[in-house]
């Protein structure tokens, strides 16, 4: 469901609005951290700065006194000329060092403390000096309310520009928004056009172009397949009738065994053609309500009489028929479309096949036809014989089970032939 909707073109603005909000999340913390090293960082500089001054001022002092322990240079700062003289809280921090600079404690009582050493007339001293830095860095409450001034400006600069990006985003998004409407409400009626306002970027009125005349394209193969259908159905089905008339007056008179067998071959003909010409019909057909079609079930009579249909031509090759009938699935397919399906996949079995059986197999999900032929030509991975004759077969087993979305699949059997499947659900 929330993937469903971030993927939504509506959704698009929110998910501007939304990477922005967490990026704008992300430069407040960024910001304060920098603010505040920044303060932290100005405020040692001062101090160390100012400790620097105190020290010229203690040397100073010790040059002209050099026998003073101490020194009290200010309010805050305190120098002494030895490790000894320094207070006992500072004493333990300084002992074993030659150097030293860092601010020590903690608020309101931190000291920032210095020691070198200096010349006075040739012996070598130290100079130590501490400084109360507390009473001159910035307070807690200073602190604070500098990084909240530095904060509210970044979020109302942060505010503004995600006023102005969202107007933006939303501008630039709703041309695609006003097509995927057309699109959704305009569903079916090819009259319709697509449009965009005219304020929309160039893209966007191109692509609205575009869509124009890709759905006129559609429109008119539409057209052309409708008509197409009507017009087969009556110049393809009436010499059909015809041929189907005079092959039954034939054989109601007495002929010989040859021409009696050519008879039965215009009819056997006839009959396979009447078929291949309602399956390509059925696949020109614009199904405008398709989806309404009421499931219905495949009976095992429907099968058998298929079976039956197309038993002559497997008595020819003296191939039997076997069926396994395991379950009754559901579909919305016609008895006809079953009937095309079915009976192109028996006749590239027998097709396939020089003798042995062809069993049916049909349960719930999906219906099989297994041969005993020679299987799948591993160099051009298609049935032997199924270009001759029957290759159209196969085409309009794709494309009926393309339209009803179904799965078919033709693979080599274990042992021997080839299994032909169709899944009545992907």
């Amino acid at each position: 469901m929330t993937r469903h909707f971030f993927a939504n073109t509506h959704s698009l603005t929110g998910r501007l609005a939304w990477f922005f909000a967490l990026f704008s999340v992300v430069i407040g913390v960024l910001c304060y951290v920098l603010i505040a090293a920044s303060l932290y960082y100005a405020e040692d500089r001062v101090s160390e700065r100012r400790i620097n001054i105190d020290r010229d001022d203690a040397i100073a002092y010790f040059n002209l006194f050099p026998k003073a322990k101490s020194v009290q240079l200010d309010s805050l700062t305190s120098a002494y000329s030895s490790i000894e003289s320094v207070p006992a809280e500072f004493r333990e921090l300084l002992m074993g060092k030659d150097t030293f600079l860092d601010e020590t404690g903690s608020d309101p009582e931190s000291h920032m403390i210095y020691m070198d050493n200096f010349y006075t007339e040739g012996e070598q001293r130290k100079v130590i000096v501490i400084s109360l830095v507390d009473r001159v860095e910035m307070t807690q409450k200073e602190f604070i309310f500098v990084v909240c001034i530095a904060l509210a400006l970044v979020s109302i600069l942060l505010v503004v520009f995600g006023i102005l990006l969202n107007r933006l985003s939303t501008r630039l998004i709703e041309p695609v928004s006003q097509l995927s409407n057309q699109l959704h409400r305009h569903e079916g009626d090819t009259s319709k056009q697509f449009s965009v306002s005219n304020n929309a970027a160039s893209e966007f009125q191109l692509l609205s172009k575009q869509l124009n005349e890709y759905r006129t394209q559609v429109n008119t193969l539409l057209k052309r397949e409708q008509a197409f259908a009507r017009y087969a159905s009556h110049e393809l089905r009436t010499p059909l009738t015809v041929m189907k008339g005079s092959s039954s007056l034939l054989s109601r008179s007495e002929h010989s065994a040859f021409e009696q067998r050519q008879i039965d071959r215009i009819k056997e003909a006839t009959e396979n053609m009447s078929g291949m010409v309602d399956a390509l019909l059925s696949l020109v057909r614009y199904e405008r309500n398709q989806d309404d079609t009421p499931l219905r079930v495949i009976e095992k009579q429907e099968i058998e009489y298929i079976l039956r249909q197309n038993q002559a031509q497997a008595d020819q090759k003296q191939i039997e028929f076997k069926t396994l009938y395991e379950g009754s699935p559901e579909t919305k397919a016609s008895s006809a479309v079953i009937n095309i399906l079915l009976s192109n996949m028996i006749r590239n079995a027998i097709a396939a096949s020089q003798e042995g059986e062809v069993v049916v197999s049909i349960d719930s999900s999906k219906l099989e036809v297994i041969d005993q032929g020679r299987g799948l030509d591993e160099d051009s991975g298609s049935k032997e014989e199924a270009t001759e004759g029957h290759g159209l077969g196969l085409l309009i087993i794709h494309d009926l089970c393309e339209r009803y979305q179904w799965q078919f699949t033709l693979q080599n059997a274990q042992q021997q032939g080839c299994i032909a499947t169709i899944y009545f659900q992907r």
